[in-house]
Order: C-alpha cells, then structure tokens, then sequence
C-alpha cells in the first residue's frame, strides 16, 4: 500500500513538472471589455482599459479573437514561455526594467539623457527592438512571447512597477517588464525633452 502510494504521489510530481514545462501564460491588454472561454478571446472596443492574465498548458494554442468592430483574427503560440497579447487601437512599445544591484530600479542621470530620448524615439518607430535586448514593439491584435520565465512581472502604463525586486522561493529574482502605448511614449518624449532643456539652461 506504501509503495503504491509512494509511486501515485510521484506520478502527480511529474505531471505537474511537466504541465509547468509547457506552460503558455499570456498577459491580455486591452482597450475595452474583456471576455474568455478557453482559447477564444472577445473584445467590445471602448475607451476602458482591461488587463487579464490566461495560462494554457496544450503543445500548441491557437488563440481566436473576436471583436465587435469586426476585427478577427487568429494567433497561434507554440512555445512556452511569457506572451503579451495587444488588444488596444494603439501599438505598444517597451521592454525590459533595469533595476541595479540593489534591487532598486536604476537612477537616470543627466549624461543619459541624450541617449535615452533617441532610444525612446527609435522604440517608438519599431526601430532598435530585439529579443536580445528585450525591447518589443507590438502592434495591434497581435502577440508577442517577451521571455521563457512565466514569473516574471509585466506592467501596463496603468501600473506601477515594484520598488523592490526581490528574489522568489527558487533563488532567482523575477524579471520585470514595463510597456506603453506609443501615444504614451510621445509623451513621455516630450518630458525627457523639456528636462534636458532645463538641464541645459542651468548648465548655461
């Protein structure tokens, strides 16, 4: 009775093991109301935000979105892994947070700033995005797989990101990702310009 006991438990391990290593989890943002059954994903357009997490755990998945403006479409995912799904007007653009060795999100300084308002510029233009940088430009009604670690921690413009990272029962401290709208960027553009404008006239 042990043994076989002892051989159930370890079935259910591995299942489980194995159900996590196919593991799909898809980050839905989205301009207007939200509704899944399954692998289908309905949208009624509005000027409302909605955000919703879905995990599929199937070889492959293949996402049927259906919205009322009459725009449908078919997305399929194959590999695990961490997947944002753009259901807004708007293309979203961003990427991975830089937090320092503190676990603190790191400090822009005045010498970065050039550099930050031409990278904001080409992300904003789809330019200079790759999964190696971990910088993504998704347009709408279409998804993109952003990382292998379903832990990680993405955020809208709608919500902050953590002041501290801290490392979870594995050891490993999750990676965060931020996005934005690029009408959201624009203004964020238009931000960093007028401080390096004042960083320049005290500079004077």
């Amino acid at each position: 009775m042990k043994r076989f006991a002892f051989f159930s438990l370890t079935v259910l391990v591995f299942s489980l093991v194995a159900c996590g290593g196919k593991q799909k989890k898809v980050i839905v943002m989205a301009t207007g109301d939200l509704k899944v059954e399954g692998t289908t994903i309905s949208i009624d357009p509005s000027m409302s935000y909605k955000e919703q997490e879905v995990t599929f755990t199937d070889d492959k998945v293949s996402l049927v979105i259906k919205s009322t403006d009459g725009t449908n479409k078919t997305l399929e995912i194959s590999e695990p892994g961490l997947y944002v799904l753009n259901l807004q007007k708007d293309t979203l653009v961003g990427g991975i947070v830089n937090y320092g060795s503190a676990g603190v999100p790191g400090s822009i300084k005045s010498e970065e700033m050039d550099r930050m308002i031409d990278s904001t510029v080409q992300l904003m233009a789809g330019k200079n995005v790759s999964d190696e940088k971990k910088t993504y430009f998704i347009v709408p009604y279409n998804i993109k797989k952003i990382g292998t670690e379903v832990t990680a921690i993405v955020r809208s413009s709608f919500r902050g990101i953590p002041g501290v990272v801290e490392a979870g029962s594995d050891g490993k401290v999750p990676e965060v990702y931020k996005f934005f709208t690029v009408k959201q960027k624009r203004e964020t553009l238009a931000e960093l310009q007028s401080q390096r404008e004042k960083l320049q006239n005290l500079s004077k």
